[in-house]
Formats: C-alpha cells, sequence, structure tokens
C-alpha cells in the first residue's frame, strides 16, 4: 500500500505533463542561425588545428632526442 501511495504523486505530474497541449514550434530566426553556425563551424576549425599543431610540435620534440 504504501508503494501505491508513494508513487501516485509521480503518476499524477505524468498524467498531468501528457494533457497539456502542446505549442507549434517557433519559427528561428535566421541570423541567429547564421551566428550559430559561423561560432560552432569556427570553433571546430580552432580545435582541429590546435589538435594538428601539437602533434606537429611532439613529433619534433621526438626527432629532436
Amino acid at each position: 500500500m504504501s508503494r501505491i501511495l508513494a508513487a501516485l504523486p509521480l503518476a499524477l505530474i505524468s498524467l498531468a505533463a501528457l494533457a497539456i497541449e502542446a505549442e507549434p514550434p517557433v519559427e528561428s530566426n535566421l541570423l541567429g542561425t547564421l551566428v550559430f553556425l559561423a561560432l560552432f563551424l569556427g570553433s571546430c576549425v580552432a580545435v582541429g588545428w590546435l589538435i594538428w599543431r601539437n602533434e606537429k610540435k611532439s613529433k619534433q620534440k621526438v626527432g629532436q632526442q
């Protein structure tokens, strides 16, 4: 009986969440999307460049030793 009473609030919350009507998706802003893409691609290029530079440095250190 105590398990049923403990699960009752969770069941009521989940049923209430299902009862709420979903709103239509909001249209995205083109400028915001372009800024996000520029920042995302720029960070990907920067991380790739840093990895390439560190690998190049580590190969030079191995060659010098």
